[in-house]
């Protein structure tokens, strides 16, 4: 089954079941990158800071896995560093490219699976950002994602991430649409964002579908995207980075540098190393 375009109608006074199962690739999310910036650059601030200081204090080259429309890729390529972003949706790194042709930067990048990517060198700094570590779904998926990353390091490099904490989220079926947040798009239209979501405990696996409103000056939009996450608890996480000889070395709860609480955090930022 083809996954539905991004812009699917959808009925706007009818939701999904929770329960219900959508079947996708994970990339919906990703087809409309210029909106997408719009949406996630407002509160990436904090986020592009953290990957910039420990980019400079670590240097070059960098790869950025999943690197997604280069929010966090180009900042880093802007201080100078050799970097490489690697990604599989085709639209996300078309506007990456055009934005980094745009900035003046030389930045290689490679359309590509993160768990399977070859690029026959190594690097100083892995980052793996923008909660992308939750789209491997599957013990397995996990750990050859983790044993690519591990290949692509140099011996004293540093592999940097996160994930969503699940202590820190409410992990729970939502079949009552709720209201998230609002923004302007490329149009200049306004956009009502919300959703619903469906928690699979066995899995650990959170699906949400996200449903974007707006009118178009003609009549009202809507559109539909689904994405599922992966909510891995940070002792597996840490077995699983042991597995591919990798040692969380810092762990924090945010991005400005807040000591990971394991009860409360919201999420599990990583700065790993090669086990000694």
């Amino acid at each position: 089954m083809q996954p539905q375009s991004l812009f699917e109608r959808i009925d706007p006074r009818v939701s999904p079941p929770a329960h219900v199962k959508l079947v996708h690739d994970n990339l919906e999310e990703f087809q409309d990158p210029a909106n997408y910036d719009l949406e996630v650059l407002p509160v990436s601030g904090e986020r592009i800071a953290f990957h910039c200081e420990v980019a400079a204090r670590v240097g070059g080259p960098v790869l950025e896995l999943a690197c997604g429309s280069g929010i966090v890729t180009l900042p880093i390529a802007r201080q100078g560093l050799d970097t490489t972003g690697v990604d599989l949706a085709a639209p996300m790194l078309a506007h990456a490219e055009r934005k980094a042709r745009q900035q003046g930067l030389a930045v290689r990048w490679v359309h590509d699976d993160a768990q399977t990517v070859d690029l026959r060198r190594q690097f100083a700094l892995v980052v793996l950002t923008g909660n992308a570590f939750q789209a491997f779904l599957g013990d397995a998926d996990q750990a050859e994602l983790l044993e690519n990353v591990a290949r692509h390091l140099k011996p004293d490099g540093w592999f940097v991430f996160e994930t969503r904490n699940p202590q820190g989220h409410d992990l729970v079926d939502s079949r009552d649409e709720e209201a998230w947040f609002d923004y302007t798009n490329t149009a200049g239209r306004r956009v009502t964002v919300s959703g619903v979501q469906t928690y699979e405990a066995t899995t650990q696996v959170l699906h949400w579908t996200t449903f974007r409103r707006w009118h178009d000056g003609h009549a009202p939009r809507t559109s539909t995207t689904r994405v599922a996450c992966r909510f891995t608890q940070f002792d597996d996480l840490d077995r699983r980075l042991a597995d591919q000889g990798l040692v969380a070395i810092e762990r924090y709860g945010d991005w400005i540098r807040t000591p990971f609480d394991p009860g409360r955090s919201g999420s599990i930022v990583s700065l790993c190393r090669r086990a000694r």
